[in-house]
């Protein structure tokens, strides 16, 4: 007696790329919903960091070496590579993506639910959008994997989007930051000029959000993710400069700032840091 043949799974139609697609949009979306807010300025954490900024660079960079490690292995498994794959292969690149992902709830937490979603900036409002598409792609090619019998194209072009997405959010901040000039300002300054008005900089230290990154007893903010400014007792110049030009992981004011306000503020931040 003859046996029966196995039939081969059949191919979803192209109709079923609506539920990966629907998966992105609305995870993406939910992730811009809930980033919609103030910076706040409790709740941070640095671990082993210098402080929240540089934990959240470095661990997207850990991200993206895993990243890296994943499109090889993803190679290796769809026969890309000049080499047999031996069984390993495929549950290293399972758990390489598991660790990916627990990595970057460190840095979502922060961005989500502490920073905000921000556009100061075409580099920050990329980074924010980046940011908001990393949980809609991977949620998209996870639908896909669960779901099977897409068409052959399908999974690697949402593994690659996947990818271009986090090359796009690692880009946008933590080579920004590692880029930065973190030289150390220099410990002498020149007086206070006349034309700096400490009072009209408390108006600018709050209009401007300082107290969501910073704490200055004056102000009474408490923010972690700069430096303490009573701490740091930063002298004019050195204030003058980092609101103007940004540096060390905090934005440039120069362009959103008058030239007034953040002489202003340098005087109140000078004027009143450690008291």
């Amino acid at each position: 007696m003859a046996e029966l043949a196995a039939a081969a799974p059949e191919q979803r139609s192209y109709r079923w790329l609506a539920a990966p697609l629907a998966a992105f949009a609305l995870v993406s979306l939910t992730a811009g919903l809930l980033a919609d807010h103030d910076p706040r300025s409790k709740g941070y954490f640095r671990l082993f960091f210098q402080d929240p900024i540089h934990l959240k660079a470095g661990f997207a960079t850990a991200v993206v070496v895993l990243a890296c490690f994943q499109l090889f292995t993803a190679a290796w498994i769809f026969r890309k590579l000049p080499w047999s794959k031996p069984a390993w292969v495929n549950p290293v690149h399972r758990w390489s993506g598991r660790l990916a992902f627990a990595l970057t709830l460190p840095v979502a937490y922060h961005c989500i639910f502490k920073l905000g979603f921000q556009d100061p900036s075409t580099r920050v409002l990329a980074h924010s959008l980046f940011g908001c598409a990393v949980y809609g792609a991977f949620a998209s090619k996870v639908t896909i994997v669960r779901l099977h019998n897409f068409p052959r194209w399908v999974l690697p072009t949402a593994g690659g989007l996947l990818f271009a997405v986090l090359i796009g959010v690692w880009w946008t901040s933590a080579v920004w930051l590692y880029g930065q000039d973190t030289t150390a300002a220099p410990a002498a300054t020149t007086p206070i000029p006349a034309n700096a008005d400490a009072a009209e900089g408390a108006k600018v230290f709050a209009s401007a959000g300082c107290g969501s990154c910073h704490t200055l007893s004056a102000a009474k903010s408490s923010g972690q993710v700069g430096p303490n400014l009573d701490n740091a007792k930063p002298g004019y110049d050195a204030v003058l400069a980092k609101v103007t030009d940004g540096g060390g992981g905090m934005p440039s004011f120069g362009g959103q700032l008058s030239e007034q306000q953040i002489r202003d503020v340098a005087a109140y931040v000078a004027t009143n840091a450690g008291k």
